[in-house]
């Protein structure tokens, strides 16, 4: 389909037509002959942007109206109106941010490499970090429906904490494995997924965690939601999708339309959506992987995802490209609809 949209670095652009969207893009710039002059009257406006060709987006998460997308390089873009507008919130000592959670309470916890789990409170809306006192490698944090927040690790390990960011407790395996997400349907119902295809199911809200069937082949799971306590979906790499029905007891590969790693996939009433590798952008339509109409149109990864309150689609990627797209003119793909027949093996 042909696609009218045109990316400026540094400048928004907006997409009309069906399947609408507001587009912030930065894109890489081309490297001009190594002697030309060296031209700084573009350095005040590119500090002015919110966004910058620089920012590595990662991840997103949302509470209500409020919008939260963090860098790896130590910026939280933040949005208090589902996206339309942006402010950029520079953190000290610039960590390394990897992902980001809403608990319903509201708060937001984000995750650096450095073991730090980083969080708002009081009036002032200042981030404040607690480091979680191990050596072991964190990858992820999820907080669930009841407001525990877990954080996964290497070794088989993950952390926990009940809001006191200076306590937290350890489940561990003691198996070198690195657990790369951890994903709560409910207050108690709870799946903890890693390497070599580990999964790992909880019904009492993570006091106790049980094995589940494996995912064939020693999957690596680089992302991973369930819709409901029967329902998941993990991805990896080389586009490959894997899908369960009976929460985890057995699972059943996916047929995708895109050989780029998978690195995000968030599934809810409105849909199941999957971005990767190459900018791809994917959704689950009666059952099978479909290229979205109306991706944004860079050559770029796209790691962050999430729907917002107001119904739409947010993707995040590298070069500062963010994308709010809104899904109320697209068919209503339903998430039971996306999903199937259940029990239909691909």
């Amino acid at each position: 389909m042909h696609n009218n949209t045109a990316f400026t670095p540094g400048v928004a652009g907006a997409r009309t037509g069906r399947g609408a969207s507001v587009i912030l893009a930065i894109l890489g710039l081309a490297l001009a002959a190594c002697e030309a002059p060296l031209v700084l009257d573009g350095v005040n406006s590119e500090r002015a942007r919110e966004l910058r060709r620089y920012d590595m987006l990662q991840a997103a998460a949302h509470s209500g109206d409020r919008v939260a997308v963090v860098s790896s390089v130590g910026t939280l873009l933040l949005s208090d109106d589902n996206g339309h507008s942006w402010r950029r919130v520079e953190l000290p000592g610039r960590p390394a941010l990897i992902d980001i959670s809403a608990c319903p309470s509201g708060r937001l916890f984000a995750l650096d490499t450095s073991r730090q789990v980083w969080s708002s409170a009081g009036e002032s809306g200042a981030w404040q970090a607690a480091k979680i006192d191990t050596g072991e490698n964190t990858l992820s944090i999820h907080c669930a429906p009841n407001g525990r927040i877990w954080v996964s690790a290497s070794f088989g390990t993950l952390y926990w904490s009940d809001g006191d960011l200076a306590q937290w407790h350890e489940f561990s395996l003691y198996e070198d494995l690195q657990f790369t997400a951890v994903r709560f349907v409910d207050a108690l119902n709870g799946y903890a997924l890693g390497e070599f295809g580990t999964v790992l199911a909880t019904t009492d809200g993570g006091e106790n965690w049980a094995p589940r069937t494996p995912i064939p082949n020693e999957f690596y799971p680089m992302a991973v939601d369930f819709l409901d306590v029967d329902t998941g979906w993990v991805g990896g790499l080389d586009g490959v999708v894997w899908q369960t029905l009976d929460g985890g007891r057995s699972w059943q590969r996916q047929e995708t339309v895109t050989a780029a790693p998978i690195y995000n996939i968030h599934a809810d009433g409105h849909g199941v959506y999957a971005v990767g590798g190459s900018a791809k952008l994917v959704e689950l339509r009666s059952g099978e992987w479909r290229t979205f109409d109306g991706a944004p149109e860079v050559l770029t990864y796209m790691r962050g995802l999430d729907t917002l309150r107001d119904g739409s689609l947010l993707v995040a990627g590298g070069s500062g490209t963010l994308a709010v797209i809104p899904l109320q003119h697209r068919p209503a793909w339903a998430a039971r609809a996306a999903v199937g027949e259940k029990g239909a093996a691909r």
